[in-house]
């Protein structure tokens, strides 16, 4: 009885072929040996390897890192590829069963957008498995979004003016708005400052000029 190598869970099925090497006894006047190889084909039972993705952090500030990283089940034989939803790459080693790449999130800014990243793996090569299995779960980081203040500040083009004069009020931001924004004076007038600006302005009428002291 002859044994075949174990099952694994790389690609490796192959024939095993067999000769009489050499023949002793028998008393025979001649024994002549047949060169016919026994073969035999030793089919591989496929066995399955999963990869997966996981994310060292479960929420980061806009502008932090996130480390992803593929996981498999088996070593690999080859070097193994794995393509992430975002467009990067990650390399598992041959001999290892892990891989790691950093992906750097939106930088920080003034405006409200807080969001979730949410990642996957799109595509495998190499490792020489039987059966390379790709986990669906993304990986998923929320982003947090760092509070950082706007200010808007109110001018006038006149530091005096006679009666009947015109003031012009400015209303000024230290960034620039992402929608309209409705500035309203204390004297019940409004100043809008229009999306992707920073400054509006509305005139203000003085009194009309009369004979009284009432400046």
């Amino acid at each position: 009885m002859f044994n075949t190598p174990a099952n694994d869970v790389y690609n490796n099925g192959s024939t095993v072929s067999t000769t009489i090497a050499k023949t002793e006894g028998g008393n025979f006047e001649n024994l002549v040996t047949d060169p016919k190889a026994a073969e035999t084909a030793i089919t591989d039972s496929i066995d399955n390897t999963t990869v997966s993705l996981t994310t060292d952090k479960a929420s980061v500030v806009e502008g932090g890192d996130i480390t992803y990283t593929a996981t498999l089940t088996n070593k690999a034989q080859t070097d193994v590829t794995v393509t992430l939803s975002n467009g990067q790459t990650i390399t598992i080693k041959a001999g290892e069963t892990t891989g790691s790449t950093v992906f750097n999130t939106p930088a920080n800014d003034v405006y409200n957008n807080g969001s979730t990243v949410s990642t996957t793996i799109a595509k495998t090569e190499g490792g020489n498995f039987e059966n390379l299995v790709t986990d669906p779960k993304a990986a998923v980081t929320s982003i947090t979004d760092s509070i950082d203040n706007t200010t808007v500040s109110l001018s006038a083009d006149k530091a005096s003016v006679v009666e009947g004069g015109d003031i012009t009020y400015t209303a000024a931001l230290t960034n620039k708005a992402q929608t309209d924004v409705t500035v309203t004076l204390s004297n019940g007038q409004t100043i809008t400052i229009k999306a992707g600006e920073t400054v509006g302005s509305t005139v203000f009428n003085t009194p009309a000029n009369d004979v009284y002291n009432n400046g």
